[in-house]
C-alpha cells in the first residue's frame, strides 16, 4: 500500500482551501511530553497534563472548536511532530470536550547512550482541543508502532488514556485507540458494572483502519476492554485498563 504522505501529496496543495487552523507552536505540543514509557511495543509518550481541571466548566468545553474533518492533512510547519499527520477520527466528550486522533511518521529515537527508544514507524496521537488551563497541552500518544499501529500482544489494536484532570478524582478518563477494520464494535467491562460499548469509526480511505474514543467516569476496578467482530465474538486477548479509571 502506498504511503499515506505520499498518496495525500496533493491534499496539501489545496491546504489553503481548507477552513483556518489554529497554529501550535513546537514547544507546546514537545514541551508538554514529560513521561516517557514502554508499552508493549510501542513507546507512550503521556503528556504531563492533558488538560480538565476540577473548576473548569463543562458548558465552555463542549462549546470548543470544531475538530478537524477525518483525512485532513497537518503540515508540518502546524503540529508539534516530526512530520506532517492526518486525522484519522475526531468526535466531543462531556468533560474532554472536542477531540481528535492524529498519525505521523517517526525515524525513531535513541538515548545518549545509543540504545534504542522507539523504532523507525507511526505515531498516534490524541489532540484534545481545548484542554482547560493555560499551562496544559492536550496531546499524548505512542511512537514506533507498525503500521497497524497496534500493539504486539493485539495486533491491530490499541489502547491509550487520556486524563482531563490530574488531580484525583478525576472527572473523566477518553480510552482511545485503533481496532482492526473487521471491528464492530469497542466494549468496556468491568465486574458489576454495565458494559461501556461504541461503534469505532472509519478512517480516511488513505490510512485504513478504525478508530475509537470513549469517554470513562472512574472508578472501574477490573475494567478491560476489547472489540467485537460482526458476530460479536472477541477479536483479541483484550487489554486491562489503568489507573484511575482500574485500581
Amino acid at each position: 500500500m502506498t504511503d499515506f504522505f505520499s498518496a495525500l501529496e496533493l491534499e496539501l496543495h489545496g491546504a489553503a482551501e481548507r477552513r483556518p487552523r489554529a497554529p501550535v507552536s513546537v514547544g507546546q505540543g514537545v514541551g508538554a511530553l514529560a513521561v516517557v514509557a514502554l508499552l508493549a511495543s510501542a513507546v507512550l509518550l503521556a503528556s504531563a497534563v492533558l488538560g480538565g481541571g476540577g473548576g473548569g466548566d463543562t458548558g465552555e468545553l463542549t462549546g470548543s472548536r470544531k475538530p478537524d474533518p477525518v483525512g485532513t492533512v497537518i503540515p508540518k510547519s502546524e503540529s508539534p511532530y516530526e512530520t506532517r499527520a492526518l486525522v484519522v477520527a475526531n468526535g466531543r466528550a462531556p468533560v474532554t470536550g472536542a477531540w481528535q486522533i492524529e498519525v505521523s511518521r517517526t525515524r525513531g529515537e535513541h538515548a545518549t547512550d545509543g540504545s534504542v527508544l522507539w523504532h523507525a514507524g507511526y505515531c498516534l496521537w490524541l489532540h484534545v482541543l481545548d484542554p482547560p488551563g493555560p499551562e496544559r497541552d492536550g496531546r499524548s500518544g505512542h511512537c514506533g508502532a507498525p503500521r497497524s499501529l497496534g500493539f504486539r500482544k493485539t495486533p491491530g489494536f490499541s489502547r491509550a488514556q487520556g486524563l482531563t484532570q490530574v488531580r484525583p478524582p478525576a472527572e473523566e478518563v477518553l480510552v482511545w485507540g485503533r481496532v482492526p477494520d473487521r471491528a464492530e464494535m469497542v466494549v468496556i467491562r468491568a465486574p458489576g458494572r454495565k458494559r461501556i460499548a461504541v461503534v469505532p469509526e472509519d478512517g480516511p480511505e488513505t490510512f485504513p483502519g478504525r478508530y475509537y474514543g470513549i469517554p470513562v467516569k472512574p472508578p472501574m476496578p477490573g475494567a478491560r476492554i476489547n472489540w467485537l467482530d460482526s458476530e460479536g465474538r472477541p477479536g483479541s486477548r483484550g487489554i486491562a485498563l489503568m489507573p484511575p479509571i482500574a485500581r
